[in-house]
């Protein structure tokens, strides 16, 4: 049977024909604060010991931040990154790769509509005038994103990093689609809906991508960007960020009686680097299995299991 990494859908049907108008969505009913808006199991906190002394209402207000923090990364991610990377690419792609990443692009910018007015909706007064109140990388981070993105066929990581953020993107949706309905906010569940469709034909875009400017790459270049993806999977996408701590900060405020145990949260979230649960949530061939299938090709990423605590190379499961 053929890996993950070897199934890819041709171009020819990724292009994906004329850009569709946007969903569909009510945008003027206040947001239901009594649902989740995001899957529990997804929450960092839901990992710790202290989650379980937290009352149903706290780890509501906290499921919703959280889900507010990923509609916020998944923004920052669509606006600053992908599309600069897209951009860049676009002209040294061929007639079918071109438009692809150009049906791509669109779909990005129809995303990033919602992921907005979503924000907007569930907080009118945070999003004023700005996107990120509680993502906000430090301004080293995001100029060193900005620099990888604008210049991929130089640096091609930023495909593995598309590639492992788009799959995990489409984790989040199908598992937080798996919710009962009454439990999911609708305006939640359906920007999940059609973020899925977009995302499983990006994910095969992303390969295609690797293939092309990545693979035909000389073993030294691949070395140094598989590096580079080690130290942001292990420094950034991995470990608890500063958003999830100002979650934490923010629901303390929220509910001071919770201010007594922010320390303790703040230490359990930490250790969470060190947690081989939170580690599959977020990473895994369950949940993961194209970026998995695509580290198992390439020798430059066996020593991916360092960090990503979840993969096991070849060669170690064949033991």
């Amino acid at each position: 049977m053929l890996s993950a990494a070897r199934r890819v859908t041709p171009l020819a049907r990724l292009a994906g024909g004329a850009e569709r108008p946007a969903p569909a969505i009510d945008w003027t009913t206040p947001i239901d604060r009594s649902r989740q808006f995001i899957c529990e199991t997804l929450t960092p906190l839901a990992y710790t010991a202290v989650y379980e002394e937290l009352a149903p209402h706290h780890r509501l207000r906290y499921n919703q931040l959280t889900g507010m923090v990923a509609s916020e990364l998944i923004l920052l991610l669509e606006t600053e990154c992908l599309t600069a990377t897209l951009d860049a690419v676009h002209d040294a792609a061929d007639d079918d790769l071109r438009a692809a990443v150009g049906q791509f692009a669109a779909d990005e910018r129809r995303h990033a509509d919602i992921w907005r007015r979503l924000s907007r909706l569930s907080e009118p007064g945070w999003y004023v005038d700005t996107d990120h109140v509680l993502c906000r990388p430090t301004p080293g981070l995001r100029g060193l994103a900005r620099l990888l993105a604008a210049r991929p066929l130089w640096w091609p990581v930023v495909f593995w990093v598309q590639l492992a953020q788009e799959e995990r993107s489409i984790d989040i949706s199908r598992r937080s689609l798996r919710l009962p309905a009454d439990r999911l906010e609708p305006r939640y569940a359906a920007a999940y809906r059609e973020h899925l469709r977009d995302e499983v034909r990006h994910v095969q875009i992303d390969c295609h991508l690797i293939e092309r400017f990545y693979a035909t790459r000389s073993l030294a270049v691949r070395r140094i960007s598989a590096a580079i993806f080690r130290r942001l999977i292990g420094g950034v996408f991995l470990r608890p960020m500063r958003s999830t701590v100002r979650v934490a900060g923010v629901l303390a405020a929220e509910y001071p009686e919770l201010a007594p145990l922010l320390p303790r949260i703040r230490r359990e979230l930490a250790a969470l680097a060190d947690n081989d649960a939170y580690h599959r949530m977020m990473y895994s061939r369950e949940g993961t299995p194209i970026t998995f299938a695509w580290f198992d090709r390439f020798e430059e990423f066996r020593s991916l299991g360092r960090v990503l605590r979840a993969y096991d190379p070849p060669s170690r499961r064949s033991r």
